[in-house]
């Protein structure tokens, strides 16, 4: 997956001259803060704004975009013509929506720092889309604003692990109260990311809240000990991206922890494959999440066409 082209054009002008190196060190900087509990929002000077452009946004965008993809999937007709992102840093969601859903008119993304807000109408000005370019920036503390309306779409992505507990299940049902369709809630794919979204799904269930993605059941979540939920979404690197995070590879996977809730229930699947699959000489092993608990499952060739889309699938999948 990789970024509009307006959305790449806009990094560029706002990363050029800035060398190589210092993006390097800065961007490790902000994988260690990404893959951590983190305490507070990554530094802001414009060394780290451009580390982050170039390492962080592009994953962030991949994520997002995949699981509207899918939510849009499973909601059949779903339309969004209005969006409110919590904790929008330079807007990437706004970005990865607006590609999804061509409908979406108004945009409201609300940002604590006015760095960031900077940034994003920097970027917003290099959209074809009215949506994007017109987009209304609050800048406030997420868990203090106040709105009178609701939205079709609500996000929060990359931002619960900078919260107290209290204030993350705060946040949580105040964005499901005003969410006309769907709330989605994206943390890294660690086992702190994770815990964050199983403590606001089973909050927002509570509250009525139909799960979308990617659990295959509303029941208390099975997972245990050390194991945690979560998938890797493949992106393409830029050349500035490589250098950034000193890479040889073309692409990285990065890892992420979700959930998706809606007003109205959705059919869902029988299963979602939790790891990549172990694929033997006529046999498939997969890991699944069912609406029974963890399963493992062997898809032996003996079972024609199963077996046929066992030997396709890939971790995330749904069966």
């Amino acid at each position: 997956m990789s970024l509009p082209s307006e959305l790449t054009q806009g990094i560029d002008e706002l990363i050029r001259g800035i060398a190589a190196s210092h993006l390097a060190r800065a961007s490790t900087e902000l994988s260690s803060e990404y893959r951590g509990a983190r305490k507070g929002r990554p530094q802001l000077d414009r060394i780290h704004q451009a580390a982050y452009l170039t390492s962080r946004l592009p994953a962030t965008y991949a994520v997002i975009s995949r699981v509207l993809r899918e939510v849009k999937e499973r909601i059949s007709g779903l339309g969004i013509g209005s969006m409110l992102d919590l904790g929008a840093g330079p807007g990437t969601a706004m970005w990865a929506a607006a590609e999804h859903f061509p409908e979406l008119a108004r945009i409201v993304l609300v940002e604590d720092f006015t760095e960031w807000i900077a940034v994003g109408k920097r970027l917003a000005e290099s959209s074809i889309l009215d949506s994007i370019r017109n987009a209304e920036w609050r800048k406030g503390s997420i868990i203090q604003q106040s709105f009178s309306e609701a939205f079709d779409l609500v996000t929060i992505s990359y931002v619960l692990n900078e919260l107290s507990p209290t204030d993350v299940t705060a946040l949580a049902r105040d964005a499901w109260n005003h969410a006309d369709k769907v709330l989605l809630i994206v943390e890294p794919g660690t086992p702190v990311g994770f815990e964050r979204i199983r403590e606001v799904r089973q909050d927002l269930i509570a509250k009525g809240a139909h799960i979308v993605a990617p659990c295959p059941h509303e029941s208390q979540c099975p997972m245990r000990d050390e194991n945690w939920c979560h998938f890797a979404e493949r992106l393409e690197r830029s050349s500035e991206h490589r250098h950034a995070k000193l890479a040889v590879l073309g692409y990285e996977d990065e890892k992420y922890s979700y959930v998706a809730v809606a007003r109205e229930s959705v059919r869902l699947p029988a299963a979602r494959i939790l790891r990549h699959p172990r694929k033997h000489s006529g046999h498939v092993e997969l890991q699944l999440c069912t609406p029974q608990g963890l399963q493992r499952e062997t898809v032996s060739k003996k079972r024609g066409e199963e077996y046929k889309k066992a030997r396709r699938a890939a971790w995330g999948d749904v069966i």
